[in-house]
This record gives C-alpha cells, sequence and structure tokens, in this order.
C-alpha cells in the first residue's frame, strides 16, 4: 500500500518534505515525461483518458525541485510509467497561486494525486528518489484501479458556524489561545518554534512583542532574540548578507539555501525591534549588511525594482569571500512577483523608520512607482513581470489584490503621495468587484474552497489593515465595513487549538498573526472612538 511505501522509505524523504526549495521550473518542457502545463480547465479537459493526475508544484528558485528532477523524473522506468499511467501536470508554484491554494500545497516540490474522476486521492511535500517513487504511484494506479483509498488517511473537514454577533471575550479567546500555543511550542533549548523545521517566523515574533505582556512578554522577548542569535549562526549568509530559508532540523543544522527576499526583509524589521527591548550590536550589523544585501544582489535596475528569489547552490555557500569571486553565484530569478514585492516593500516603509539610507529609500519608491505604474496604466492586475520580455503577465488572485491594498494604504500614508492614493483606492475597487461576498461579508476567491479558513482569515486581516486606512483618506465611502470581517473570523479559536496539537509546519502561525493583528488595531479603534 502506498503509505507502506513512505514508511518504508522515510530516509528518502529526508526530512526536508515541508517547505524545500533551484532551478526546475521550467526544465519539464524538455522533460520526457509528458507533461501538460497547468491551466484552469486542463484537469477537466483530460478526464476522457480516464487515467489518474500526476500533479507536480514546482518553482524555479527551488534546489529539491532540481534533484527530483535530475534524480527521479530521469528514470527510464519513472518516465515509461507516468507517461503510460497518469495524465501528468506540471504547475509552477509562483505563477499558479491559485492552483497552490486549492490544493493546500505546503512548500515545493509537492505532488497531488488525483483519481480519474479529478477527486483528490493523496498528497504530499518534499522529494522522492526514483525507487521509492515508483513503489508509490505503482501503489497508487493499483489502489485506483481496485477502487480502494489510502489506508489511514482521513481528511476531517473543520465545521465553523460563525459568530453573527460581536463580542470581544470571543477575539480575546482566540488570541490568548494564539499566544499560549506559540509560547508552548516554542523550543527554549534551540530556540525557534518547534522541534522539526525550524525558520524565522516574522509576522509571529512582531505579533509577540506587540501583543504579549508581563512574564509572557518577558519570555517572548528572550525567546525571540535568542532565535535571531541562532538563526545568524547557522542560517545567515556572513559573507553577502542574507538570511536563508530555514534549516532542516530542530538543532538549525543544515541550511536550505534559498533566499527569500520577503523573508529577508521581514528578518531585518524584526531584529530593529528585537534589538529595542534587547540591544545587541551584532543585531544592527546583521540588518545593515541584510539591507545591503536586498539593495544589491536582489533589486533589479532597469526595473527599478526588488526582486523575490535567489535560488540555492549548496557548494557556492561554503566557499569564502575570496573564492566565491572566481564562481558564478546562485541564480537570481528575473521576475517581478506582484503578491512578493508588496509583502517586501510593507516591511520596508517600517524599515525606513530605523534606517536613513537614503539609497534604500530611494529604491522603495521606485518600486512603488513600478507597481503603482501597473495598477493605474492598465485595466486588470497582474501576478508577474518578466524582465527578459519586459511584459507584465499572469493571472492575479486576491492575494495580490489585497497585498497591493494594504501596501499602497501605507504608502499613501508614508509618503503622502497622490498617485499611491490612487492606486490603492483602485486596489479597493477591484476587491470589492470581484471578491467580496455580500452574505458573508467577507473577501473571498471564487476560484478556492471558501473553507479554506487559514487563508481567508489571513487575507480578510489584510484587507481589514486597508479597510481601516479608507476611513481616513475618505477614498471610498462605505465600501464595507471592518467590523462584520472581524466578526466572521472572531470564532476560530478551536480552529487554532486544532493546527497547534497536530502541527508540523507552522506557516499557519504567520497567517493567523496577520488577522489577529488587524483584530486589535480594529479593538483600538473601538476603545478610543
Amino acid at each position: 500500500m502506498i503509505m507502506n511505501s513512505f514508511i518504508k522509505f522515510s530516509l528518502c524523504l529526508l526530512v526536508f518534505l515541508q517547505l524545500n526549495a533551484t532551478s526546475f521550473a521550467f526544465e519539464h518542457k524538455d522533460s520526457d515525461v509528458h507533461f501538460l502545463e497547468y491551466d484552469p480547465n486542463v484537469i477537466q479537459k483530460n478526464r476522457f483518458k480516464k487515467k489518474p493526475y500526476f500533479l507536480l508544484f514546482a518553482a524555479q528558485w527551488c534546489h529539491w525541485c532540481h534533484v527530483f528532477n535530475e534524480k527521479t523524473l530521469t528514470d527510464e522506468k519513472v518516465i515509461s510509467y507516468l507517461n503510460e499511467n497518469f495524465v501528468n501536470v506540471f504547475i509552477d508554484a509562483d505563477i499558479n497561486t491559485s492552483a497552490y491554494q486549492k490544493y493546500k500545497a505546503k512548500g515545493v516540490p509537492f505532488t497531488v494525486f488525483l483519481n480519474p474522476d479529478t477527486s483528490e486521492y493523496y498528497k504530499y511535500s518534499g522529494t522522492l528518489y526514483a525507487e521509492p517513487f515508483l513503489e508509490v504511484i505503482q501503489d497508487v494506479i493499483q489502489n485506483v484501479k481496485q477502487g480502494k483509498t489510502v489506508d489511514g488517511e482521513k481528511i476531517f473537514a473543520f465545521e465553523y458556524n460563525p459568530p453573527t454577533n460581536f463580542n470581544k471575550s470571543t477575539l480575546d479567546n482566540m488570541r490568548n489561545t494564539y499566544i499560549k500555543g506559540v509560547l508552548d511550542n516554542f523550543d527554549t533549548e534551540e530556540y525557534g518554534v518547534g522541534n522539526g523545521i525550524k525558520t524565522i517566523l516574522p509576522e509571529t515574533f512582531l505579533y509577540l512583542i506587540k501583543s504579549t505582556k508581563g512574564e509572557n512578554r518577558q519570555d517572548s522577548v528572550l525567546w525571540i532574540s535568542e532565535t535571531l542569535k541562532k538563526a545568524i549562526e547557522k542560517i545567515y549568509d556572513p559573507v553577502e548578507g542574507g538570511f536563508f530559508r530555514f534549516a532542516e532540523t530542530g538543532d538549525w543544522q543544515v541550511p536550505h539555501y534559498e533566499k527569500m527576499a520577503g523573508l529577508n526583509a521581514g528578518t531585518i524589521l524584526l531584529l530593529y525591534k528585537v534589538n529595542e527591548e534587547n540591544p545587541n550590536p551584532k543585531f544592527i550589523e546583521v540588518a545593515l549588511q541584510s539591507i545591503q544585501y536586498l539593495s544589491n544582489t536582489l533589486y533589479d535596475e532597469e526595473t527599478g525594482s526588488f526582486l523575490s528569489f535567489q535560488a540555492a547552490d549548496t557548494s557556492y555557500y561554503f566557499l569564502n569571500e575570496n573564492r566565491r569571486k572566481n564562481v558564478k553565484p546562485p541564480l537570481v530569478i528575473s521576475k517581478v512577483f506582484t503578491d512578493h514585492l508588496a509583502v517586501t516593500l510593507t516591511y520596508f516603509l517600517d524599515i525606513l523608520d530605523y534606517s536613513k539610507d537614503n539609497n534604500l529609500e530611494n529604491k522603495v519608491i521606485h518600486s512603488l512607482d513600478f507597481l503603482s505604474g501597473m495598477i493605474l496604466n492598465n485595466k486588470r492586475i497582474y501576478h508577474f513581470y518578466t524582465i527578459k520580455e519586459k511584459q507584465w503577465r499572469g493571472k492575479s488572485g486576491l492575494q495580490d489584490h489585497v497585498l497591493l491594498a494594504k501596501l499602497f494604504q501605507r504608502a499613501a500614508d508614508k509618503f503622502q503621495n497622490e498617485s499611491y492614493n490612487k492606486a490603492y483606492s483602485k486596489m479597493l475597487r477591484f476587491l470589492k468587484l470581484n471578491y467580496y461576498d455580500e452574505k458573508k461579508q467577507i473577501f473571498v476567491d471564487p476560484e478556492l474552497d471558501t473553507n479554506d479558513y487559514e487563508y481567508l482569515m489571513a487575507m480578510n486581516g489584510d484587507i481589514v489593515f486597508a479597510l481601516m486606512g479608507q476611513s481616513k483618506k475618505s477614498a471610498i465611502p462605505q465600501l464595507s465595513p471592518v467590523k462584520p470581517i472581524i466578526t466572521y473570523f472572531s470564532g476560530l479559536d478551536e480552529f487554532l487549538e486544532d493546527k497547534f496539537w497536530d502541527s508540523k509546519n507552522w506557516d499557519f502561525l504567520e497567517r493567523s498573526a496577520s488577522f489577529l493583528s488587524s483584530a486589535d488595531s480594529f479593538l483600538a479603534t473601538q476603545s478610543n472612538p
């Protein structure tokens, strides 16, 4: 059975399954595996073949996607079996964000098997080598032909009845559940959250610093400070600056060497915030060096915009400064992704309060101008810009619109720029027109599962920030009351409890922090009208 195969070959999964990471994303076009390029209709179009589906999510910057391509998808037995028995679909996780969210993917590479009727059969995160992967796909075919399901894999849908009336105590319960869950799961020996994969969680840690009191706050500041020290020691590039994506083990060993702009910008802000509470010259040194990394390596002078990813190269980062000069550096992905850039710039708006670097401020403004130009000069919002083709492309989704609205509300306030205010107002109109559910009084993505509370909670939390900014500017009077949004998601304390019980992936902490932070801001307006 398929689950036995996974157990048998668990060592081959290497533990780096949850969030994995180089350049595979477009190699499928030359693959001997007969991949179909994903589009929203490709699954339904191929139902007549009456075969199960193999969906592969990958990304151009992802190291283990590259390994999977080189070590597994070149194996003749694997190629033959996939081509004969499956409809094979390749999905670029960065470009097809709606599909990534639809199948609730966790990291890349991510594999989804669908039954011939397109219902979900099984999915997993990470890389398998040729032999164990062949056993897995053989088990899939055997079970599907016999009409069997995967043993032991039962997915229980969370049943949620949103509150109909606002109640502050309900929100308090949710906040307390979140804070207690994070602190209870903090590793006070090796630091970071949990005992598995270790990474920096900027939104989570920033929220703890802002929202905890008394002993909880003392513990939070201390543990976060120690986490940053450990991260600097283990997953930081001392030569060029910048933090790597995560470490595979609980003791922060074996970094995953991708560098992400958003994660680094969030970490820089966190370093400044923690330094205010627990001064450490090393924090400022690393923050400044990481700013230089983002401003140089991950900045494109042609577009005047920050880029999102630098791919991994394990051997490169073992070299000292002199030896690196003679070696080609890891690939910087030559695309500007709307959602990733919006996250990076939102962090930078706060970083500018600490850094008096005029060069950084100019680059932030250039990036804002680049995005606002896309918004104001087009009838639609695009998901990414290809530097080589000098063209905006890709269907945008809820996340793009939300993050842009939040960003330009903040940018308009900070720089008093009318173009940014116009971009902000346009994003609110787009959100209202395309994503607002009048019945539920929240914002949803019509292409995605409306029961994906984790995702919707995060998106609506960010929208709340934008809508609260609207009240200052009266950009679109009475677009949508904030209160119903806060009320709708305020009863998810049980949902959070369930997440803490069995979680191995802590992404939900980042998403929950976004909503809780917006809810706290809303409560502040109620207390101080």
